[in-house]
């Protein structure tokens, strides 16, 4: 089937074979990437009960939206040939990455995390994979574990999924199992699949168990020459302990190996979130220094007794036996890691306002230094409440907290209370089963005075962290006093909390601005507060501002929490050096350190979005949501990364699963704006920009966007009255440096159109208004492209100076904006010692630099010169008479709309390639030559075609620009 195009998927290339398929490499030529192709065996493929496995297969891991799993894309068929069109994954298979030798713990700890999460999500869903096997999982390059091949996948209905095993589910479920074959590989079945028993999710965490003894030992758990040998042994025998394989395999990790090869399944664990709280649990210990003495520690106090008998010190030894067992049995009345809680509001009994807002904030700080506690987000108590019929405003006393807990599924609500007595004020706290209504543990404290206040509630939120099940190992480690990790004053803490919510839970980060300041105004060294304002701005597309405070709070750093010290300084190299590596590790640290913490994956995305690596994106977008599913924020991630990546259909499908949860945030409105010009949807448009209306922060993006879209069809003189409009509004909204993106943007416009004079004024708008990174970049590009005008050259060489001097560690700025500025540069130089040929030449040699970073966003969605290298180097290409690679640029440009949308480089793109398509049919263009050797017949045909899209597309433009008229000339040329 090499070389074959089986519906639009041309086969490259073979890549193994199964019981239930062959793979191979495929070319999805529609989006231009690359897939696996699964295909039944030919004697397989007219068996009706294969097909419906095989059928099965798609239809069970198309249910999963899973980094951990492999995405299916699409299931067809043609020519009798069924197949499947999954996610191609670069790496190798668990066994092969095995290679019998036992893995790292650190890699060991990992990969199981992940397997168990995949299994959880799809558990979840009522999916039994029932063939996990080391050659069903995929590692990746970037380390990341992959669940394939749920060929023997059996679905559970949903309605019958949690019910206890032996239950009448087991009649329900769809077994397709073939009569007198046991479904499954031998050495990684259960003793229940062996026996042919009615299965639950249970078969896999066994499998499971199976995996993690071969990563820790290299070896498989049961062997043997012949399936009878292995199935006996897998019914009747134990395995070799882990540590008598491996001696360094720590004695919790052969705890959970051997509780997850129970072979009565009741005794086993009894779900996939259970072995991955337990991995998690020794992930932290073993990063944090717990000893392995100390890891190994038996869970069950007769165990204990027994030890300490051998070791000769009974007495003393019962008595830690008795605290021990004590303190295990009062944590496991409290809260597991998988537990979530919801925090509710303070009951002020003082009649102080101050305290309304100020000390819920201050225990969530203290809280969210946890890595053992989840507190449900904002955004999701927002949905919620939405759900309930309740305003956003609602406030969360206990009866309101308690319906939301158990809505959430959360396990506890947290409560607190504060009461003066005399000068003295009395604060409780109290975590409450939310579906039982019994207290699960209080704490109660007293401060002496009102300045007093948060410094008691940091001690009692310490002590209650300890109550509810986390280790005083951590406890220690991340406590940060509330008053040291926020700020001393409560007005400014008020303020905080006000100014969080509105960026958190609305996305409203207009809103937030004025209520961050208010804080920092109060509290010139409230750290977080500036964090956060920096933020804001960042997302408003105020970069200045945005360094200009996280620098603040880079410089007061420690003075916060560990958490809050993992955000200043991941911003700080996000917004500030704008080295994007050290944000990755920075991030990459803190979601281990914070395992349960949605923000390091959310903003991990966003880096990958800024280097181009969007399905990395992608893939952590999901994680973030999958950790804080009510996050709107996330799902706007979710919608804008598949824009990006031409996944329409399913930026369309998050975005209303989004507004259908009332997860609606400015944010998303732009991206919708986005979505109906790449669906070219006009009333879809429209209806964002009316929305827009009188919209902080949001009315001048999507005025921006419209002008965008009348320029992209050459409609010039609406684009710049909408881009007045736009700056105009900007600069209501005291955007400086987004205002003058704009002004940077519509020169840059007219440099491509050809207006040299108004490019230049333009330019010089945007330079007097900010000189921010993206806006000095494309106004210098603009007066770049406007021409070899020496005063504008001067001023350009001394605006690349300034960049690469202010931004010396930006990864963006270094392999980005300056190798593009110093190739046009190049292209516009008019040096009579210098060849147009030489220069390009020089052009396309500093291009080389950005090739690894050229799909990437340079800026943010809101004003983003996106593939500005890929579209000088297509000009360079032409001016080097070399219209092949030409061409090849600007197909780029065409094949990624997601990411140029609707910038004028988009529609111009087609005109790029007109021309380089006739060089290569030896027509010379304006200003140019055909190219050296024999002319291509064929490149004429291509040629015309791409003039007629590029002239249809500006069918209405304005008649006297000068890059249009050229074009009309040239392809009169051609007929």
């Amino acid at each position: 089937m090499i070389g074959q195009t089986i519906s639009h998927y041309r086969i490259l290339e073979k890549l193994g074979a199964g019981g239930m398929g062959v793979v191979f490499k495929a070319q999805d030529t529609r989006l231009d990437r690359a897939v696996a192709l699964k295909f039944l065996p030919e004697d397989s493929a007219q068996d009706s009960q294969t097909l419906e496995r095989f059928r099965r297969e798609a239809h069970a891991a198309s249910a999963l939206n899973h980094p951990g799993i492999c995405t299916i894309y699409d299931i067809g068929e043609q020519d009798s040939h069924s197949f499947i069109a999954m996610e191609y994954i670069d790496g190798e298979t668990l066994r092969r990455y095995i290679n019998g030798k036992p893995l790292p713990l650190d890699r060991i700890l990992e990969l199981g995390i992940q397997i168990a999460d995949a299994l959880d999500a799809a558990h979840s869903e009522g999916i039994i994979h029932r063939d996990i096997k080391p050659a069903n999982i995929f590692v990746t390059k970037r380390g990341q574990a992959k669940v394939l091949d749920f060929g023997l996948a059996k679905l559970v209905p949903k309605a019958v999924a949690d019910q206890p095993s032996g239950s009448s589910r087991d009649s329900h479920e769809q077994s397709l199992s073939i009569v007198g074959v046991i479904s499954g590989t031998p050495s990684y079945m259960s003793p229940e699949q062996v026996r042919g028993d009615d299965l639950d999710s249970r078969t896999d965490l066994f499998s499971l168990g199976l995996l993690l003894y071969e990563m820790a030992t290299g070896r498989q758990a049961y062997s043997g020459n012949t399936g009878g040998v292995i199935i006996e042994a897998i019914l009747t025998r134990q395995p070799a302990p882990a540590r008598t394989v491996n001696p360094d395999c720590p004695p919790k990790l052969e705890e959970v190996i051997n509780k997850a090869l129970e072979k009565d399944r009741n005794l086993r664990y009894q779900s996939a979130a259970e072995i991955r709280a337990d991995l998690q649990r020794l992930k932290r210990d073993t990063e944090t220094g717990l000893t392995a003495t100390t890891i190994a520690i038996p869970r069950h106090p007769m165990r204990r007794y027994k030890w300490a008998m051998i070791a000769g010190a009974a007495v003393v030894v019962i008595g830690l036996i008795a605290g021990g067992w004590l303190f295990t049995s009062r944590r496991t009345h409290a809260l597991s890691e998988t537990d979530t809680i919801v925090l509710a509001d303070f009951t002020n009994k003082t009649g102080d306002a101050v305290f309304d807002d100020a000390l819920r904030q201050g225990l969530a700080v203290q809280l969210e230094q946890s890595p053992f506690l989840s507190l449900i987000s904002e955004h999701r108590i927002q949905q919620t409440l939405q759900l309930m019929g309740r305003p956003a405003d609602t406030k969360l006393t206990t009866n309101i907290v308690r319906d939301l807990c158990q809505r959430t599924g959360s396990k506890a609500y947290l409560s607190g209370s504060i009461a003066s007595m005399g000068t003295n004020y009395v604060i409780g706290l109290k975590a409450v089963n939310c579906t039982t209504g019994d207290p699960l543990v209080e704490e109660q404290v007293q401060a002496a005075g009102k300045e007093k206040v948060l410094e008691a509630l940091s001690k009692a939120a310490s002590s209650l962290r300890e109550k509810l099940g986390e280790s005083l190992n951590t406890v220690e480690k991340l406590d940060t006093p509330i008053e040291q990790a926020t700020t001393p004053s409560l007005e400014a803490l008020q303020s905080f909390s006000l100014g969080r919510k509105a960026m958190v839970a609305k996305g409203d980060f207009t809103g937030a601005v004025p209520l961050f300041q208010h804080a920092i105004a109060l509290d010139p060294n409230f750290a977080m507060a500036y964090a956060l304002l920096g933020t804001s701005y960042h997302n408003l597309g105020e970069k200045n501002l945005s360094a200009e405070n996280t620098r603040k709070a880079f410089e007061l750093r420690e003075k916060v929490s560990e958490r809050e010290k993992f955000y200043i300084e991941s911003h700080y190299h996000d917004f500030v050096t704008g080295d994007m590596e050290k944000a990755r590790q920075t991030y990459e640290l803190w979601a281990q350190t914070y395992p349960r913490d949605s923000v390091p994956p959310t903003n991990l995305g966003v880096v990958y979005q800024s280097l181009g690596q969007y399905e990395k994106s992608l893939a952590e977008a999901l994680e973030g949501s999958r950790l804080a599913p009510g996050d709107g924020l996330g799902y706007g991630n979710i919608v804008i990364f598949n824009v990006i990546l031409n996944r329409l259909d399913q930026a369309r499908a998050t975005a209303e699963e989004a507004q259908s949860k009332n997860l609606d945030t400015p944010e998303l409105h732009l991206y919708l704006y986005q979505l109906a010009f790449l669906r070219n949807d006009a009333e879809g448009m429209a209806k964002q920009l009316a929305w827009s209306v009188g919209q902080p922060g949001a009315e001048n993006v999507l005025l921006y966007y419209e002008s965008g879209t009348a320029s992209y069809h050459g409609q010039l003189a609406k684009a710049r009255e909408l881009t007045r409009r736009a700056i105009a509004s900007a600069a209501h909204a005291e955007e400086e440096e987004t205002a003058a993106g704009y002004a940077a943007a519509a020169a840059f416009r007219e440099a491509l159109f050809g207006n040299a004079t108004e490019a230049r004024q333009r330019a010089a708008d945007s330079l007097a208004i900010s000189n921010g990174r993206e806006s000095q970049y494309v106004a210098a590009m603009a007066l770049l492209m406007a021409g070899d005008d020496p005063k504008s050259q001067a001023e350009v060489q001394k605006l690349t100076e300034d960049l690469a001097k202010r931004f010396p560690e930006d990864t963006i700025v270094q392999f980005n904006s300056l190798p593009t500025l110093r190739a046009q540069q190049f292209l516009t130089r008019n040096d009579p010692a210098s060849t147009p040929a030489a220069n390009a030449a020089k052009a396309i040699e500093a291009l080389q630099a950005a090739s690894a970073y050229e799909l990437g966003f340079p800026g943010t969605t809101r004003f983003s010169p996106n593939m500005y290298p890929v579209y000088v180097r297509g000009q360079a290409f032409l001016a080097a008479r070399q219209g092949a690679q030409a061409a090849a640029e600007f197909q780029k440009i065409l094949d990624h709309p997601g990411i140029v949308t609707n910038d004028p480089i988009a529609a111009l793109a087609h005109l790029g390639q007109a021309r380089a398509y006739a060089m290569q049919a030896g027509v010379v263009g304006p200003g140019l030559s055909p190219a050296s050797g024999a002319a291509d017949p064929s490149a004429l045909s291509k040629s015309r075609a791409a003039y007629t899209d590029f002239l249809t597309l500006w069918k209405d433009a304005d008649p006297d620009i000068p890059i249009l008229q050229q074009a009309k000339t040239e392809f009169t040329k051609l007929k």
